[in-house]
């Protein structure tokens, strides 16, 4: 799909439970369970998702630090798949929380966006079903006309079990400023495109090293692509 990444699963039956290896299964404490930003009315950062992965017996926090094929979407979803089958646990046991900074925010982006400012072009993204530069989200869902197979993970489906997506602001704005420039548009509208144009679930935090550490504090394993 993307030219500039590397290919994305030769490594990822050995990684998925290396990734827990870290979290031992049990409760958390107290501590984990509380959202200090949350607590703080002006506080613009939705820390919600920290309630969410504290009573999980088995969790991982990925960073994703580029589009890289969609290969932090494959590991998510061979982590959940793979404890299930272990376990017979429900998805909501397994929490995994995937962190998108440096140049991974675009994955978090919606079609619109992807579509007004030509992210496709800018990242060197192929369309797999138009063979052109995505206009599209291609992470997003399966699209028309799309060929699938065992293991294609896509964002949609996994938000919707469970998976816990963080989107770095810094990363987001910095991206947004470059759009703009490219696009010869106002900085601030861009801005404020990509803060309303994050796919449904996605959210963003202060910057990824934040969302990595708190999400670790939740009692997470880390694991870097």
């Amino acid at each position: 799909m993307s030219t500039e990444d590397t290919p994305r699963r030769a490594f990822l039956g050995q990684l998925s439970l290396i990734a827990l290896a870290a979290s031992a299964p049990g409760t958390a404490s107290a501590a984990h369970r509380r959202t200090p930003l949350a607590e703080n009315s002006a506080s613009p950062w939705d820390m919600s998702w920290v309630d969410r992965v504290a009573p999980a017996k088995y969790k991982v926090v990925l960073e994703s630090t580029n589009l890289n094929d969609g290969a932090v979407l494959d590991l998510a979803q061979d982590i959940m798949d793979t404890f299930h089958e272990v376990y017979n646990s429900p998805d909501a046991e397994t929490r995994v929380v995937v962190v998108m900074r440096q140049l991974g925010p675009p994955m978090a982006l919606q079609d619109a966006l992807w579509d007004k400012y030509a992210i496709g072009e800018v990242r060197n993204v192929t369309d797999p079903a138009t063979k052109a530069p995505a206009r599209r989200n291609p992470y997003l869902r399966v699209g028309p006309g799309e060929s699938t197979y065992a293991g294609q993970a896509k964002l949609e489906p996994l938000i919707a079990r469970g998976m816990i997506v963080l989107v770095c602001n810094r990363a987001a704005m910095n991206l947004a400023h470059s759009l703009a420039e490219r696009s010869k548009r106002d900085v601030e509208q861009v801005r404020a495109d990509v803060r309303t144009g994050l796919v449904p679930g996605a959210l963003l935090m202060p910057n990824g090293i934040f969302a990595l550490v708190r999400a670790q504090n939740a009692g997470c394993g880390f694991l870097k692509l």
